[in-house]
């Protein structure tokens, strides 16, 4: 994607299932990390067809700006209320899926003001002229086309046999069936998925169906939805119920619940993974809309008529008033349905004889039920999906013993905030999942959940009164997933040893917990424990006895001040997080975990790197900032970590770099910020992406040759007595203390380093892919770009007291940030700067800005604690949002502002001169 500071909105058009999708996923996986927040808003369209569909978006986008973790989205937020924090954040948001412009200027804006520098709006559509009321300069179009043949093809054999070489029995039966389609991506997907696996006379049977129905159509390939309708009628009857419930419902639930819906398919089977419907990264159902909009015309079609046939039932209440009285039903309205298998009911009471209403029901979704209860013989015999999430019910609930649902598998009681205690559980001995969080004044779990010989996953997220777990937890032994993040909950029983396929067991932010009893070393399933936040003073010596764990995270476990000797044993450990705890050692047994790949030490004790930490041959990320214990020379036997991608070391104590550090041959990113021990730098890794580095007690600016990856660096010293050249050889003594200047040349050949007195000597060093410079060495005087050839620089912050001169600026520049530089009194024009976006200057002694109103595209322009005596120019800066004035005394007046119309923030602060 193209670099620019600017505010981009990128359109990517198409017809249904040609890959737009797929295409905006796959960008936002790539480059989601390069952004302070993202934001995936999915399926717009359909959303805004439904009642405060806008309100729900905006929301969404909220939350996920801000990460929040809370999952209930409310309408009581405006986004406008939070755009002077979006302003000042770089942000990713796709908005797929949307055909009005009017949906699209909702959520993200008309103008692309919303968002801070760098922002990427990335937008999906059929309608190729969303984007035209936007600026064009702003917005790029981008549209997919078919695939050729052999793009086609590669896709069909990917799909088919999972491979992207041919099979030479299939070959030319292959070539005709992918010639007989059209080429969207979709279309050769389904086809593939469908015939993989299956026999060549099936083969040839699917050809000989699209021969047909070309010859019918008089088409000369066949359509995505005829291909649906032919791969539809292959279909077994509990596929095409499969297919029908996603399609109608389901769709984008989380698929070890949806599973249960059919008979003799739970999520072990795997039968839902059919070529129409597949289960995304966060275990949701995925269909897409077009495969779920030709799945709802078959259903029509089936019921059209016989209406006794329905399988579904759904009653949606306007979610702005959900405090009104329920909607009434008695079962007689259900009588003419005796094979409904998903009801949906919103806020609805249901009353009368229920006994044979609902013989086939096996999903009832029956959201902010009342508490009041008066149904009667509510038999419910094939029922194993019970969804009350949000509702009025309490452990006295009549509901709890009318209704009569022995196979049920999944309750579901999530935000059920008046619950305070769990009802008896003894007439649900089969079920699987049950979901507690949100409740938030449940204080017990009834000792009948120990009857739950079939759980495997509890969810008590949230119940933040929750202070205890029942010993009887230690009598489910079929539990695989124990969640207790942020609930009051001090102790886990030391029955929960008798858990022998625990596989997860989550405290995140259980602030209360302080003790893990030694039982926890028979949980011989665990791959994941997490406590972070929990007040743990120790861990069990045994610990090391769980041979499966995958990630232990022990964050913020700030009481906790060693690890057990035992932790080596644990072989198939991957990850390991002790930030912010007391620990000040790691026990010697570290070395044995060989499958470590991540090490986080951030902000505790640690006062050195574990011994032998070349033994850790598949570390790629070692964490160790803000370790202010953490002394001394990095062990030389870092070089063994040939896998190690990032290290950060900023804020510590670290005193040297070993030189083999050159031969790690991936490192990525190396923070050395404040490490004010550093002296010198060897050689660096010519990989690095990242390098950040900054020390009062650096003898030399560091030697950076070979570094062609660099994308980002930041070069910083405050000591003006040790900052010397670059150079093997230390300069002569009398030399040392003189000013120096620092040149930036042609292709980034950093840095040119002299005294006034000695002849230009060059250290050609290219950064051909630089994109972020921050400089703050004390005794550059002189700084000069040769702007050939930099067309990567977008953004450059300098500060240092002794900069008195700096040449011509970069015009690729979209932020340029001056800061504590008293003795630069003048900058070169900024007239040909067409890209800059963001200009700060704090604490400088800069009198004039020249070519000020050649700044069209300037957003910000923050300026406080200058000497600046005229803003002449500013009147002209159509784009200016935000101008912020403070203690800028020499300042007599400021030009007329009134064609500034986008101007959003004026703030004029303690300025001596404008106000007399």
């Amino acid at each position: 994607m193209e670099v620019n500071d600017e505010v981009l909105i990128i359109g990517i058009y198409g017809t249904f299932g040609i890959g737009k999708t797929t295409l905006a996923k796959a960008v936002y996986r790539r480059i989601s990390s390069c952004f302070d927040s993202c934001s995936f808003l999915t399926v717009v369209e359909e959303t805004t067809q439904n009642s405060h569909g806008i309100q729900f978006l905006q929301n969404k986008l909220i939350h996920d700006i801000l990460e929040r973790d809370r999952e209930d989205l409310s309408f009581d937020e405006r986004i406008e209320d939070f755009l002077d924090i979006f302003r000042e954040m770089k942000v990713l948001i796709v908005v797929d899926d949307v055909e009005k412009p009017s949906d699209l200027h909702a959520v993200v804006g008309n103008q692309l003001d919303w968002f801070g520098p760098g922002s990427r709006i990335i937008v999906t559509s059929k309608n190729s002229g969303i984007l035209e009321e936007f600026d064009s300069d702003k917005a790029r179009n981008y549209t997919v086309s078919e695939l050729d043949d052999g793009q086609a093809f590669e896709l069909f054999w990917k799909h088919a046999f999972r491979m992207q070489s041919s099979i030479p029995d299939y070959d030319e039966l292959s070539n005709r069936i992918v010639n007989a389609i059209e080429k969207l991506p979709l279309a050769v997907e389904v086809v593939g998925s469908f015939l993989r696996g299956k026999s060549i006379q099936e083969w040839i049977k699917m050809e000989k169906s699209m021969k047909a129905r070309l010859k019918s159509s008089q088409k000369f390939t066949v359509g995505l939805q005829e291909l649906l309708d032919i791969c539809y009628k292959e279909l077994d009857q509990q596929q095409k119920d499969i297919f029908l419930d996603i399609a109608c419902f389901i769709s984008g639930v989380d698929a070890r619940i949806a599973s249960y819906m059919w008979p003799n398919c739970y999520p072990s089977s795997g039968c839902i993974l059919m070529p129409l419907a597949k289960i995304g990264e966060n275990n949701e159902l995925q269909m897409h809309r077009l495969l779920r909009c030709c799945g709802k015309d078959m259903f029509e079609q089936e019921i059209s008529g016989d209406p006794i046939g329905r399988k579904f039932y759904i009653q949606e209440k306007a979610k702005e008033n959900v405090e009104a009285l329920p909607i009434d039903f008695t079962a007689g309205n259900f009588q003419m349905m005796p094979e409904l298998r998903f009801l949906k009911l919103d806020n609805a009471k249901v009353s009368g004889n229920s006994e044979d209403a609902f013989a086939s029901l096996r999903w009832l979704c029956w959201q902010r039920c009342p508490l009041d209860f008066s149904a009667n013989f509510f038999l419910l015999t094939e029922l194993v999906i019970l969804d009350l999430s949000w509702s009025k019910i309490t452990e006295e609930w009549g509901g709890w013993s009318e209704i009569k649902m022995k196979k049920l598998k999944v309750l579901n009681l999530t935000a059920c905030s008046d619950l305070l205690f769990t009802p008896d559980f003894s007439g649900y001995e089969y079920l699987e999942i049950l979901i507690l969080e949100r409740c938030s004044h449940l204080v017990k779990l009834d000792p009948s959940i120990g009857n739950l010989k079939h759980l495997i996953h509890l969810n008590l997220k949230f119940c933040s009164q929750l202070n205890g777990l029942p010993v009887e937890l230690g009598y489910m032994t079929a539990l695989k997933e124990l969640f207790i993040d942020e609930t009051s909950v001090q102790e886990i029983p030391i029955s929960v040893g008798n858990l022998r396929k625990l596989e997860i067991l989550s405290g995140f932010k259980c602030f209360p917990l302080t003790h893990l009893p030694s039982s926890i070393c028979y949980l011989a399933a665990l791959s994941e424990l997490s406590l972070e936040g929990a007040e743990v003073t120790e861990l069990p010596r045994s610990l090391g006895e769980l041979l499966n764990l995958r990630r232990l995270s022990l964050r913020d476990c700030r009481y906790l001040e060693e690890l057990p000797d035992s932790i080596g044993k644990m072989r198939s450990l991957e990850e390991l997080d002790i930030s912010a705890t007391s620990i000040s050692e790691l026990p010697n047994s570290i070395r044995n975990l060989e499958s470590l790949k991540v090490l986080k030490m951030d902000s505790s004790f640690i006062r050195a790197f574990p011994g032998e930490i070349g033994n850790l041959a598949k570390l790629e990320e070692l964490h160790a900032s803000w370790c202010r214990s953490l002394k001394g020379p990095i062990p030389c036997d870092i070089k063994e970590l040939h896998n190690l991608r990032l290290l950060t070391l900023g804020h510590s104590s670290v005193s040297s770099l070993p030189s083999e550090i050159v031969t790690i041959p991936g490192l990525q990113t190396l923070d050395l910020l404040q490490c004010n021990k550093l002296e010198v730098l060897p050689e660096l890794p010519p990989s690095l992406i990242s390098l950040r580095v900054s020390s009062k007690r650096m003898k030399a600016i560091p030697l950076l040759k070979g570094l062609k990856e660099l994308e980002e660096l930041c070069l910083s010293d405050e000591d003006l007595k040790e900052c010397r050249p670059p150079s093997e050889q230390l300069m002569p003594e009398s030399n040392v203390n003189q000013r120096l200047s620092i040149w930036i040349s042609r292709l980034w050949n950093l840095v040119l380093l002299q005294t006034e007195r000695i002849d230009k000597q060059s250290f050609l060093i290219s950064f051909p892919k630089l994109r972020k410079l921050e400089l703050s060495l004390s005794q550059i005087v002189k700084l000069k770009f040769e702007l050939t050839d930099i067309p990567q620089l977008k953004m450059l912050t300098l500060s240092g007291l002794s900069l008195e001169e700096v040449s011509e600026l970069p015009k690729t520049l979209s932020v340029l940030s001056i800061q504590g530089c008293s003795s630069l009194k003048r900058l070169p024009t900024v007239q040909g700067l067409n890209n800059l976006s963001v200009f700060e200057l704090y604490h400088c002694a800069i009198e004039v800005i020249e070519g000020l109103e050649g700044l069209k595209a300037l957003k910000r322009l923050d300026i406080s604690n200058c000497k600046i005596r005229n803003l002449n120019g500013i009147g002209q800066l159509t784009s200016l949002r935000s101008l912020i004035l403070s203690n800028c005394d020499y300042l007599e007046s400021l030009p007329d502002l009134s064609n500034l119309q986008l101007l959003k923030v004026s703030e004029i602060r303690l300025c001596k001169m404008i106000h007399q």
